[in-house]
């Protein structure tokens, strides 16, 4: 159950798109930041590795990707940044909310390789263990916002730097609590902030023996 397919500071030298997604017309992504932009300094890489250290922080009876109540859109927040969800099972509806000034870093799909895990998951130097995140490359990476389709999302999947983790005594990765370093690989996005209302999102992704599919209704609160 590790391996998440999911089916993501301001001194933004690149331009923010602000109020609705739906209103960037001229946005060949639709109010999504390209995948080379830096916000608050940090790559879309650098980005997922936060994400990845987030997630594992939060124990497996607490967690949304395990199916645990959760109403927020996000995470957490880092600066203007919210951490978005994703989940454990292949597919299903979320509804969350988030407020107005939100730059949402959405996962789609992912894994991820560390020193605390077993084989297939583990690896013992940074070599390893991205040769082992990248083992496996998901197809058919799909995102909707708001009915419109975001243009060649495989230019999102990424590969994190190596970054430091801890896990508690009940965490996801069903492994003794502990810390230890890992890297990942995954399709993240940047969105812009949406304007206060409601929102659809779909995302859609497949492995070898995964297909991930779900759909948000999100609103966004003044």
């Amino acid at each position: 159950m590790k391996r998440l397919r999911v089916c993501l500071m301001f001194t933004l030298a690149l331009l923010l798109v602000t109020g609705s997604v739906a209103s960037a017309g001229g946005d060949a992504n639709h109010g999504v930041f390209p995948p080379a932009a830096r916000v608050y300094g940090l790559t879309l890489g650098e980005w997922s590795a936060s994400w990845w250290q987030a997630l594992l922080s939060i124990p497996a009876a607490e967690n949304p990707a395990m199916g645990a109540p959760w109403t927020d859109c996000f995470l957490q927040h880092i600066g203007n940044v919210g951490l978005g969800i994703a989940f454990f099972a292949e597919s299903g509806t979320f509804a969350c909310e988030m407020p107005s000034g939100t730059i949402l870093l959405q996962p789609v799909v992912g894994t991820e390789c560390s020193t605390l895990e077993e084989p297939p998951y583990y690896g013992g130097t940074p070599q390893e263990l991205r040769a082992c995140a990248r083992s496996s490359i998901p197809t058919n990476v799909q995102v909707t916002i708001d009915g419109v389709a975001l243009r060649d999302p495989s230019r999102y999947l990424v590969t994190s730097p190596l970054y430091f983790f801890t896990v508690p005594e009940d965490n996801v990765l069903g492994v003794p609590p502990g810390s230890g370093w890992s890297i990942s690989y995954g399709a993240f996005f940047m969105l812009a902030p949406l304007s206060p209302g409601q929102h659809t999102m779909h995302l859609h992704g497949e492995w070898p023996d995964f297909v991930y599919d779900w759909n948000y209704d999100i609103t966004v609160t003044p």
